[in-house]
């Protein structure tokens, strides 16, 4: 389980549009939009708006509209 500090950092990572690193993409796939409100202190629209900036992350072509040509 990742620790607060970490989570908080993507969270805040989210809110301006940093990249995610490797092992905080990893930590993204735990979350969902109830821990964030619950643990964390998120409102819905914040925690939807993190977890949407968490799959954003991903290079796959369909979470842009995009076909994946590789």
């Amino acid at each position: 389980m990742a620790k607060k500090d970490d989570i908080t950092l993507i969270i805040a990572k989210s809110f301006s549009k940093q990249k995610l690193t490797e092992s905080e993409k990893d930590i993204c796939k735990d979350f969902s939009i109830l821990k964030l409100i619950t643990e964390h202190g998120l409102n819905d629209i914040q925690a939807k708006e993190v977890i949407k900036w968490c799959c954003m992350q991903y290079d796959i072509g369909f979470v842009s509209g995009e076909s994946d040509e590789r």
